[in-house]
């Protein structure tokens, strides 16, 4: 072999990395790349060639790098194993680390929006979920977040994420048990303990609220934080004596008859009275009301009805063009335009939707027809629903009852209202209902005014079969239609009505009667209230009744 051949060869590099793309070992001739990147190559393991004409040594050259060869792709991997070493390219393991350390960002950027969206609805105190999950509060606030954050857009709408977008109702109340838990960053779940009192200073009383401190709480039972809510008190050395109510809210561990909170502690001390928040009694007692199955199907079909023709342009035209030909009823819709929808929180609200649903009827029944002979098979259904004496009758006892605490909704919400006025609004209308309860002419007035609704849509009234054995509803004995509802809807509805109110609404009403000693209230105080505040607060009092009566003259 000549010595100008070799240094040749020699001079063949890769000039931008300095590796050298041939070399030489004695009389053999070799490819670096291809050594050490082509050993598991089927076709060409390495390039390593005795050499003994040295004058044709291009021949090997385009041999070797022959367009079917695995000479190229060799050379690349060399290529990229450099760049690896230097630091100019990002190895595999560092690619995947990096690919993994953005996942987890993105996945942190997106569960951190959906917590705020949460907790925003919460502290605007509107609800998470609606009607359908597309149409809720938090989907809609989400969507609008959506619309400035990328990263967000992209999880909502991909189609790769449908079945983990962490948005369902299941994630959502995991989220809100968490948030709502109040634990610490130790994981431990925490009670808070607040104390509301009056002060005697030189000025005189001071009425003063003070926060005790946070309880770590072992367990969320009724009992379990009762007796550590007694053991706090004792152990501050704070006297349960003169405790005189008690406030939380209508959880069931919290505020249960006999398991809750508010049972153990009365347990202990008699005279410390449970006080909720008298509105949302009131939406409580429409909702336990409101579970009888008639009513609860009345309601389902109203709302099913009012969002079909929300969210349908075609469905809100047919109602429009009805309502237009129709002076009557557009009249007594005083501007009312569209159905309401029912709201899923506020139930003390209904009354409204089920007003103008009961007045449209006819305009509803004429939309319905018009498009179900266009073809529309849900149009079909809900027409069926509602063409029945059943749902009729139903529709306009409920709207009567709950009309007759919307002046009640709003006046326990107003900021004038104080215990002893919402106390003898609740007893009002609770006289009221039971005043209608026993007056005939109340429930005839409302029978009639079903049977003339129905005769418009030619449905007579009717009462369900009486068979000799009835699993499935109570039989009610009935010779007319007009007593079957009568007992089966507005007695039942009514009656369950009013223990509510009474229940929720009028417990502590007697203690509530001691603010009638503020002097502006005084002209409100006669001999039975007196009566009622010498017994209600006499373990308070070191005189007898004759020196109380005295001193409140």
């Amino acid at each position: 072999m000549k010595n100008g051949e070799k240094r040749k060869v020699q001079n063949v590099w890769f000039k931008e990395h300095q590796w050298p793309r041939y070399s030489v070992s004695e009389d053999s001739l070799y490819c670096a790349p291809c050594v050490l990147f082509g050993r598991h190559d089927s076709k060409e393991k390495t390039f390593i060639k005795p050499v003994s004409d040295w004058s044709n040594i291009s021949g090997y050259f385009k041999r070797h790098e022959r367009s079917d060869s695995s000479h190229f792709r060799f050379v690349e991997m060399a290529d990229n194993f450099l760049r690896v070493i230097r630091k100019e390219k990002p190895s595999i393991s560092d690619t995947l680390t990096s690919s993994r350390h953005l996942q987890i960002g993105k996945n942190r950027h997106i569960m951190r929006r959906i917590i705020e969206n949460l907790i925003l609805c919460g502290r605007q105190n509107i609800a998470v979920r609606g009607h359908t999950e597309e149409r809720s509060n938090f989907m809609a606030i989400s969507n609008y977040a959506a619309s400035e954050d990328k990263v967000l857009s992209k999880h909502l709408t991909q189609p790769t994420n449908a079945n983990a977008k962490y948005t369902s109702p299941d994630i959502q109340n995991e989220i809100l048990k968490i948030i709502d838990e109040a634990t610490d960053t130790s994981t431990k779940e925490q009670v808070s303990l607040c104390l509301y009192f009056l002060d005697r200073t030189d000025n005189g009383l001071e009425v003063r609220e003070e926060f005790v401190g946070f309880l770590h709480a072992h367990s969320i039972r009724g009992q379990a934080l009762a007796t550590q809510l007694l053991d706090t008190l004792d152990e501050y050395e704070i006297d349960g004596d003169k405790m005189h109510a008690q406030g939380y809210d209508g959880a069931a561990n919290m505020s249960g008859k006999h398991q809750g909170v508010q049972a153990h502690v009365r347990g202990r001390f008699p005279e410390a009275s449970y006080v909720h928040c008298k509105s949302h009694c009131l939406n409580l007692a429409i909702v336990h009301s409101s579970k009888d199955a008639k009513v609860r199907t009345i309601m389902s079909t109203v709302q099913d009805i009012a969002f079909s023709f929300d969210y349908s342009a075609k469905k809100m035209e047919a109602f429009y063009n009805e309502l237009d030909a129709d002076i009557l009823t557009k009249e007594e819709l005083d501007g009312r335009r569209k159905l309401r929808t029912l709201c899923e929180t506020r139930w003390t609200s209904r009354a409204d939707s089920l007003y103008t649903f009961r007045v449209a009827f006819p305009v509803i029944i004429s939309a319905l027809e018009h498009l179900r002979q266009d073809g529309d098979d849900k149009a079909g259904q809900f027409l069926a629903a509602i063409s029945r004496f059943e749902f009729i009758i139903g529709l306009v006892t409920t709207e009567h009852i709950l009309q007759s605490i919307v002046h009640l909704t709003t006046f326990l919400q107003s900021k004038s209202c104080d215990l002893v006025a919402a106390v003898r609004e609740c007893k009002l209308i609770i006289d009221q209902l039971s005043d209608e309860r026993n007056d005939d002419a109340v429930w005839d007035a409302l029978f009639d005014q079903a049977v003339t609704m129905a005769d418009k849509i030619e449905v007579l009234s009717s009462m369900p079969r009486r068979v000799g054995r009835q699993v499935n509803r109570a039989n009610y004995p009935a010779d007319t239609p007009s007593q079957y509802w009568k007992r089966a809807l507005y007695f039942s509805f009514l009656d369950y009505f009013i223990e509510e109110l009474t229940g929720l609404l009028m417990d502590n009403s007697d203690r509530f009667q001691g603010q009638n000693l503020i002097p502006t209230r005084l002209e409100s105080l006669c001999a039975e209230c007196i009566d009622k505040l010498y017994e209600t607060f006499r373990h308070d009092l070191t005189d007898n009744q004759g020196t109380f009566n005295s001193e409140v003259k």
